[in-house]
């Protein structure tokens, strides 16, 4: 994570959120949703998935986002969709970029494209969606519940 000073801007919206039931293991699994606003205007929406109860180690959570304008004059074409991977390993907790075309926003219509690893890993949106994630984990506290 990043230093909280960086996403100081930043303010998470929590919105809604619903269980299910994990395909691999039975146990409960958790969606939670949300936006993210900076002073101007709403940046990106977040989803983050996991499975309750069981570590990290085991079933990362995902963060998928949709970055770019929302409201008045924005749309899709102003949108991407970026997703990261919240996992721990015998290293610690990470997080890392994975293909976002495979994931829930791609298919949402909500963005105009989503990202593949290698076009976000070194950018600038990189630097963006780590932001985002830090905020979102720092400030959702349905988080891992």
């Amino acid at each position: 994570m990043q230093d909280s000073s960086v996403t100081a801007d930043y303010e998470v919206e929590p919105l809604g959120q619903s269980n299910g039931v994990c395909s691999c293991c039975g146990s409960e699994t958790r969606l939670v949703w949300g936006f993210v606003h900076s002073p101007a205007g709403t940046v990106a929406s977040y989803q983050v998935h996991w499975t309750a109860g069981a570590g990290l180690g085991c079933h990362p959570a995902n963060y998928d986002f949709v970055i770019g304008p929302w409201g008045e004059g924005a749309s899709p074409a102003d949108r991407i969709a970026v997703s990261l991977m919240h996992f721990e390993n015998e290293d610690g907790p990470g997080v890392m970029v994975i293909d976002a075309g495979g994931r829930p926003p791609a298919g949402s219509g909500l963005a105009a494209s989503a990202l593949d690893r290698e076009s976000v890993i070194g950018t600038e949106l990189a630097a963006t969606a780590f932001a985002i994630f830090d905020t979102v984990f720092l400030q959702d506290t349905r988080l891992y519940k």
